[in-house]
């Protein structure tokens, strides 16, 4: 249960998307202390009207907190390795890859895999400004950037190649580790299994990995996750689907199911 006369000891963490809105709240030092709230938005506004709606709506985005978390589903995002990172040049190198940016976009990094890597996205002035204004300490984060965290840790602890797919209705993030590393990290859009399908057969016959001995491991919409398994088991052997509540057992937020897989595994990685 969530005590609001005491959320300056909580977290809220926030991911906005065109799909719609979700808001939890915790406290890290009590795992029983926790909410969590889907937002239907109004297709017809832009985000950050939507959201400026949602704190006028919505009891615990009116409160101060310790720490607040911003996931910004559908940013376009890039990845730079460190070495060839700087802070001066952050905008210089996201615009390479994204070159028709306007001034309207606010270019944000994320420090990954255990700093092994830059995560370079992109968001919306007007969306940055609120969030800043009504939340000062906000932090920003493109929704792969937990993936790759998650993904860096269990290739560290399998020993082996970790290959990744978090589904989305209209998209899905594929990620491949390697020896504690990132070797493959993009984001591919499709609507029906069979497109999706097509992307990451091809992703794993470039990557080299085995149909016989690697594993795909499938986290997402519980409906996705089983009509792509069923294409999958005809070409690949090992299909393992993540099951947040086993991998993020010390949370309570991970028995929640509408809770989507980035925001639970940033929770978890905070």
């Amino acid at each position: 249960m969530i005590d609001f006369n005491r959320t300056k000891q909580y977290t809220l963490s926030i991911r906005v998307s065109t799909d719609g809105f979700c808001f939890s709240v915790h406290n890290p030092q009590a795992d029983n202390q926790y909410a969590f709230q889907p937002y239907s938005i109004d297709p017809l506004k832009s985000v950050t009207a939507n959201l400026k709606a949602a704190v006028q709506e919505t009891e615990m985005l009116r409160h101060a907190y310790a720490r607040v978390n911003v996931i910004v589903a559908e940013a376009p995002y890039t990845i730079v390795p460190k070495e060839y990172y700087a802070e001066s040049h952050q905008r210089e190198l996201y615009l390479q890859n994204f070159p028709t940016s306007t001034d309207n976009t606010i270019v944000l990094p994320n420090m990954v895999g255990e700093r092994q890597a830059v995560v370079l996205f992109g968001i919306e002035r007007q969306l940055h400004q609120f969030v800043t204004e009504r939340y000062p300490k906000a932090q920003f984060y493109s929704p792969v950037s937990p993936l790759i965290d998650f993904g860096v840790e269990k290739s560290y602890a399998s020993g082996r190649n970790y290959f990744m797919v978090h589904l989305h209705k209209r998209y899905a993030h594929v990620l491949c580790f390697t020896n504690a590393a990132p070797l493959f990290v993009n984001t591919f859009s499709g609507r029906d299994t069979s497109d999706i399908l097509y992307f990451l057969l091809n992703c794993w016959q470039t990557l080299g990995l085995s149909q016989t001995e690697d594993t795909i491991h499938l986290t997402g919409t519980s409906r996705n996750v089983k009509a792509l398994t069923r294409e999958l088991e005809k070409f690949i052997q090992h299909i393992h689907v993540i099951r947040p509540a086993e991998e993020f057992h010390s949370t309570e937020l991970a028995r929640i199911g509408e809770v989507p897989f980035d925001l639970q595994a940033l929770i978890a990685c905070e």
